[in-house]
């Protein structure tokens, strides 16, 4: 868990077994909701409830350690928020989320051109059938 632990380096956020390991779900998993926390902890941390991972996401999230995906259609999605910037391929069957990086310098100066608009960032979600799906549809 020490690859994690460096994530609240910059925070005051104390490294608590339960936030090291929320992060370290988030982490290993890339992209995941709060159910999924709580059910692949619950059985290392028998009495953290699901609101104390609530609590935590939220926290963690506060102070910029992760990142809320919100998803169409979809339970939120949390990713670390210290990556290369990137955007969103997902799933509209199996909820995946694959990680893309594409230049959006051009979007951002076009949008800036005409609406005179300061963009501080810019998240792209991309919404199709991921090939695992679709190979499935085709059988």
């Amino acid at each position: 868990m020490e690859h994690v632990k460096g994530l609240l380096k910059d925070t005051p956020l104390k490294a608590t077994p339960q936030r090291l390991a929320i992060l370290n779900e988030i982490y290993t998993a890339g992209h995941i909701d709060l159910e999924g926390i709580y059910n692949n902890l619950s059985s290392s941390f028998p009495s953290m409830s699901l609101a104390t991972v609530y609590k935590n996401i939220h926290t963690l999230k506060k102070y910029g350690v992760i990142k809320e995906l919100t998803i169409s259609g979809a339970k939120s999605k949390y990713e670390i928020a210290y990556q290369k910037p990137h955007h969103h391929l997902i799933c509209k069957m199996c909820g995946e989320v694959i990680d893309i990086e594409i230049d959006t310098s051009f979007l951002k100066k076009q949008l800036k051109d005409l609406e005179n608009f300061e963009i501080s960032n810019c998240d792209i979600y991309c919404y199709g059938i991921c090939s695992k799906c679709r190979n499935k549809s085709d059988s």
